[in-house]
């Protein structure tokens, strides 16, 4: 979006072509965050996926905290898996997804030694704790298409949601995961 010097919404939704339920998650996702643009200095990025026969738009607010690490504040996801008989449940499926997610993204990554990943103790793992999880917002759209699958479907867009936020805000562009803002252009 930037390279085309695009907002990154307006980017998004004229390379869907016929997707028509990803474009709707993604203009429910960024209503629902209040989305400021994601421009530079902003701390907010977007990101959608399909898959699974569902669709989910993310806009996620995170930024870099003093200890140099990625801190992420807020997720909004606006999610249409079809037909849905519980919608909480559904919810909850998705911020699951985003905290496994986001886990995974946010944990240093493995020592090797030998071509074998060093054990380290869970502790020694720095996991994000409950007290630093972000405000999560699922928001789940009525449809009246056929159910789709949820259950891998908040993993998806965290990372490049994340990352557009990082680079908003700091210039600097995250491109593997785990995220290492010491190897970042």
């Amino acid at each position: 979006a930037r390279a085309a010097g695009m907002e990154p919404l307006a980017f998004r939704m004229s390379m869907l072509g016929g997707n028509g339920r990803l474009a709707r998650c993604l203009q429910a996702a960024a209503r629902l965050a209040g989305w400021d643009g994601g421009a530079a200095g902003s701390t907010m990025g977007i990101a959608g996926a399909s898959a699974f026969g569902s669709h989910i738009g993310l806009v996620a607010t995170a930024s870099i905290g003093d200890d140099q690490k990625v801190k992420v504040h807020r997720l909004v996801a606006a999610v249409d898996c079809g037909r849905v008989v519980n919608s909480g449940v559904a919810a909850q499926q998705i911020e699951s997804g985003l905290i496994w997610a986001l886990a995974q993204a946010i944990v240093p990554s493995p020592e090797w030694v030998a071509g074998m990943p060093r054990a380290r103790a869970i502790g020694g793992l720095d996991l994000p704790r409950l007290g630093d999880a972000p405000k999560i917002v699922v928001e789940i759209i009525p449809s009246s298409e056929a159910p789709g699958g949820i259950s891998g479907l908040g993993t998806l867009p965290l990372a490049p949601a994340v990352a557009n936020a990082i680079h908003a805000g700091s210039g600097k562009r995250l491109r593997s995961l785990p995220f290492d803002l010491t190897a970042a252009a």
